[in-house]
């Protein structure tokens, strides 16, 4: 991708809270390849995970409008098991308000996510994440009896265009939902201070401050970090790693969260290098590889996209370099790393904020299912994961606005959701606090898969 008017995508450290995302393209596995991996082919969902509401049947397919492609999505067949609609709030009866998006029968919600552009299809799994915890709802009943719509727009990489439809969005949906972009500063110069919830990966440096945003996962908007200490500290403790290299695109806003990885790595007892910035366009990490190999680092994390991560963890392979720990950040995690890397990709090991599929636990069959039966083919990885869990956030504080929910309602709820964990899928987050899980888990890939290494489930902390 060029430097010019595109900034560069940067990626999310789910575990240390630093909020820079890179694009997610590249070949993927279809859904029944990846079923087949991780022994969860199954024939219906499995739900012993709470639902914030419930819904009918529903399957949606993207389109393309006007400049920024805003597209309501369509309902129909297709969820796991045949689900049907079950009233899902019971004996709730919506009353008719004059909100935005919200009618007696349904409420719209907006998607801006990146699409088309540079870096094609990288907010894509994202949006398919949030489509499928609403298909879940939907599948149970609906909000009070209101079906969920997904709005969508494409954002094609660009803030102006992030922006414009963000704009033209607003007065058509309740809420945003699922947005995956870097560019999220765009729409945070119309939405932002406002009363529109919008419920994403934030990751903007203007975005992460407005008091209407919210995220699963979020980021300190001060610039301090230190969730990620009991991560490094373990891997200090169990893996023997005295020195760490980090390696980063260059764009302003991954330089600044960069800063908090130096800053966990070193107050864990660590030495970090100096983080090395190479072109957003780079191709070739043998020279990077070399750097941190002589540098004498036994282990690293980076920013990087997951080809640039398949590339780099190819270049390790190359130089003859074996680190303790080569951690490429909780965006490698998916189908995507093994595919792209093959045998490189070997001994990976990633701290993540989040469960892995391969689990099996009853949160994730659900999550898996729903993804698989309305992703239209799209990987399950990192930011699907992020979608489902931003469009639960944003559904369970609907839910609790009540049968004529408003905007200023539903930001009043998610102001008071100081824990939250996507019904275990996430580690304890604070998102009302703009506080990240401190939780975590460490995976690795062994034979082409992925497995857990600690703890046996759930999260650990320390």
């Amino acid at each position: 991708m060029g430097a010019g008017r595109h900034r560069a995508p940067l990626v999310v450290i789910a575990v240390a809270a630093v909020a820079t995302v890179q694009g997610a393209c590249g070949a993927r596995l279809d859904p029944a390849q990846y079923a087949t991996a991780v022994g969860a082919n199954r024939a219906g969902a499995t739900s012993s995970a709470r639902a914030a509401a419930g819904g009918s049947p529903a399957t949606t397919t993207p389109g393309s409008a006007g400049p920024a492609g805003p597209t309501a999505t369509t309902t129909g067949a297709g969820v796991p098991g045949g689900a049907q609609a079950t009233g899902g709030t019971g004996a709730c009866t919506p009353q008719h308000i004059d909100a935005p998006g919200v009618t007696d029968t349904e409420i719209r919600l907006g998607n801006v996510s990146t699409i088309s552009g540079p870096v094609p299809n990288f907010g894509a799994t994202g949006r398919a994440g949030a489509k499928a915890y609403l298909d879940y709802v939907n599948a149970r009943g609906g909000v009070c009896g209101r079906k969920l719509t997904l709005v969508n727009a494409d954002d094609r990489l660009d803030p102006g265009v992030n922006r414009s439809a963000t704009e033209q969005l607003k007065d058509q949906v309740f809420a945003f939902v699922g947005n995956t972009s870097v560019e999220d500063d765009g729409g945070a110069a119309v939405i932002g201070g406002t009363d529109i919830p919008d419920c994403s990966l934030i990751l903007g440096d203007v975005a992460i401050r407005q008091p209407n945003y919210f995220s699963p996962l979020p980021v300190d908007p001060s610039g301090q970090t230190n969730q990620s200490i009991p991560l490094w500290q373990w891997f200090k403790a169990n893996r023997g790693i005295t020195k760490v290299g980090i390696v980063y695109p260059d764009n302003p806003t991954a330089a600044a969260r960069v800063q908090g990885y130096v800053n966990d790595i070193r107050a864990a007892g660590l030495a970090a290098d100096d983080p090395i910035k190479v072109a957003v366009t780079e191709t070739n990490y043998v020279g990077v590889a070399s750097q941190m190999k002589n540098a004498g680092d036994d282990a690293f994390i980076t920013v990087l996209e997951i080809n640039g991560i398949a590339k780099f963890a190819q270049a390790v392979r190359q130089v003859g370099w074996t680190p303790k720990v080569p951690f490429y950040g909780a965006q490698a995690y998916g189908p995507q790393l093994p595919q792209l890397a093959g045998s490189a990709a070997e001994g990976t090991l990633l701290g993540l904020g989040h469960d892995i599929v391969e689990s099996g636990s009853p949160a994730m069959r659900t999550f898996h299912d729903f993804y698989e039966a309305s992703s239209s083919g799209q990987a399950l990885d990192f930011f699907a994961i992020v979608g489902w869990s931003a469009a639960k956030l944003c559904v369970d504080a609907i839910q609790a606005a009540g049968p004529a929910p408003s905007r200023d309602a539903v930001i009043a709820a998610l102001n008071q959701v100081t824990h939250f964990t996507a019904d275990g899928i996430l580690g304890d987050s604070n998102p009302a606090g703009r506080q990240t899980t401190r939780g975590f888990i460490v995976v690795t890939i062994e034979g082409g898969q992925w497995k857990r290494v600690y703890p046996d489930a759930g999260f650990a902390t320390r």
